[in-house]
């Protein structure tokens, strides 16, 4: 092997090592997303809970909290999406059972299911 190859096989292998680190730091920002994303829901949750005790003691009936639902269901889509890129980067898909499955799986292992 003279010097050009070893300085490709050297090249390829660093390119490797930078797609997997990149790959590494936006799995990372997707997780810290999801955290992030579940606490503003946590705090609508409590939010909502409070406004309810606060009527409840005050005599008044609840408010209108359609849109903290709307906003609750929004970001739970978020989540889901966020879950599908963190599946993708994981070089994974999901089976219609919910299992996670290896992109190259011919079969889910859970339910059988062709892909």
């Amino acid at each position: 092997m003279d010097f050009q190859d070893v300085k490709k096989v050297v090249g390829d292998a660093a390119q490797k090592v930078a797609q997997k680190s990149g790959d590494a730091v936006e799995y990372g920002k997707t997780k810290y997303k999801i955290y992030d994303t579940q606490n503003e829901i946590n705090k609508i949750f409590t939010r909502m809970g409070q406004e309810a005790y606060e009527n409840y003691k005050n005599g008044v009936s609840f408010d209108d909290i359609s849109q903290s639902c709307d906003l609750i269901d929004a970001k739970k889509d978020e989540i889901e999406e966020l879950e599908a890129k963190l599946t993708d980067l994981r070089n994974n898909k999901k089976c219609n059972c919910g299992k996670t499955c290896k992109k190259d799986d011919a079969f889910c292992p859970a339910c059988g299911q062709n892909f």
